[in-house]
């Protein structure tokens, strides 16, 4: 069960990750931050609160070093904190670190996310086989993005995340891409 605590700072950050005004956003991002920081002891959400408050602003990239640190803290305090782990992973693959962002993607529970959201399992089975495949085992990679081809034709009208890292390896006429473009027709 939440503590107030929890539902506060939850709801400040729904509003954070919604907000497209950039003078709120910047507000929210503050008023986080000090809560979060105000407490004692800080557990695996306010760190990983932490860590997410900071990947959504412009300046990010410059912010990396001190969202990884937040988000690694979130998994020490917490091993089951499969959200903070798949974060920690993304923040590796989008600053272009792919080793680790393959080192991290693999130690997401993926039964909990599967569990938890159907899309975000589906897209974490593409984000391993892009770092599979751009780290040289193309393979291994199609492999992957084979599974990921899979999905889409078992659950089209789930909403699954557009398969953009599997449409960046592969070229278009690859026959995983020619069956995904058949049902997600939008990428035509």
């Amino acid at each position: 069960m939440k503590s107030e605590f929890e539902k506060d700072i939850l709801g400040e950050y729904d509003k954070f990750s919604l907000s497209e005004n950039l003078i709120e956003k910047e507000s929210l991002r503050k008023s986080i931050r000090e809560k979060i920081i105000a407490k004692t002891e800080l557990n695996s959400l306010d760190y990983q609160l932490l860590g997410l408050i900071d990947t959504g602003s412009d300046d990010w990239r410059n912010n990396s070093k001190k969202i990884i640190e937040n988000l690694k803290k979130a998994v020490e305090k917490d091993k089951s904190n499969f959200m903070a782990q798949l974060y920690l992973a993304h923040i590796y693959h989008d600053i272009g670190n792919l080793e680790l962002a393959l080192k991290n993607y693999l130690k997401v529970d993926t039964k909990a996310l599967k569990k938890f959201q159907l899309w975000r399992y589906v897209k974490l089975i593409e984000q391993i086989g892009f770092c599979t495949y751009k780290l040289g085992n193309e393979t291994a990679g199609i492999v992957f993005f084979e599974k990921v081809l899979n999905w889409y034709m078992k659950t089209p009208e789930n909403g699954l995340a557009r398969p953009s890292e599997l449409l960046e390896c592969l070229p278009e006429n690859h026959r995983i891409v020619i069956e995904i473009k058949k049902i997600e027709d939008y990428l035509e």
